[in-house]
């Protein structure tokens, strides 16, 4: 799930993380989903995902795989 050279040189701009919506520049990065679609997220759900060992297919099944896992109480 790395990046190579050619995807950062050729990264759009990014907005905001699609899981926690942070929009810190300095630790917005890329994953890609499992139709090789790019999706903006933060450095911890990047983690997050790579960590997971499933490739989410979309946004949705990212969030479920990412999400805040502490709980409550």
């Amino acid at each position: 799930m790395r990046m190579g050279n050619r995807d950062r040189r050729s990264a759009p701009t990014v907005g905001a993380c699609v899981v926690c919506g942070s929009t810190d520049t300095r630790v917005l990065s890329f994953t890609r989903l499992l139709q090789g679609e790019r999706v903006t997220v933060c450095g911890s759900h990047k983690t997050a995902h790579h960590r997971s060992e499933m490739i989410a297919r979309n946004v949705d099944e990212l969030r479920r795989l990412t999400g805040d896992r502490r709980k409550a109480g």
